[in-house]
């Protein structure tokens, strides 16, 4: 139902009205049958990596082909001349599809040797700046943030208030952040 003729004396509809029309005509078709054609790929592919970039292909050569006027068996040869020709270009290159699962299981996920000898090296300061506190600080530090206990536990652990905990930890966390600098 494509606008291409006009009748006797009527004036030219210009190229971006026939474009507007055929493009509105490709979305509605488009939202009518992107599910079973990309079904239809899947199927042919075997997996679903690629379908829905292949039913976008048929439908963007549809567009730039002039329009929607043969209906939907052409869109079934075309889907399927699109996938066989994907299935040949893979074949042909060499090439496997792999699902995005697939592929991050093929990661490797371990840090990089630099990325091991920063993490070392900030370790490394870190731990001479804890031990660089005051004794009473140190624990104090050490029980809150390695241990994870509360400033409670800490103050019953140690007999002190827990306000002095409290304290102490501020003091120890404004002593490293000098040692350690910006980051």
């Amino acid at each position: 139902m494509s606008v291409r003729c006009q009748p006797h004396g009527e004036q030219d509809l210009s190229g971006s009205v026939i474009m507007d029309v055929v493009a509105h005509e490709i979305g509605a078709l488009y939202a009518a049958e992107r599910g079973r054609l990309s079904r239809f790929v899947r199927r042919l592919l075997g997996n679903g990596t690629g379908s829905e970039d292949l039913v976008q292909q048929v439908f963007l050569r549809l567009l730039t082909n002039g329009g929607p006027e043969h209906g939907r068996a052409t869109l079934m040869a075309a889907a399927r001349n699109l996938t066989l020709n994907h299935l040949r270009d893979i074949r042909r290159r060499g090439e496997t599809a792999l699902s995005d699962e697939a592929f991050a299981r093929l990661v490797d996920v371990a840090p990089s040797p630099e990325t091991v000898t920063l993490y070392r090296s900030e370790l490394r300061q870190l731990l001479e700046a804890v031990a660089a506190l005051p004794p009473r600080r140190r624990t104090i530090f050490v029980l809150s943030r390695f241990e994870g206990l509360s400033h409670a536990e800490i103050g019953a652990r140690l007999d002190i208030a827990p306000r002095t905990v409290v304290n102490q930890l501020v003091a120890a966390l404004a002593t490293l952040d000098r040692a350690l600098g910006p980051t």
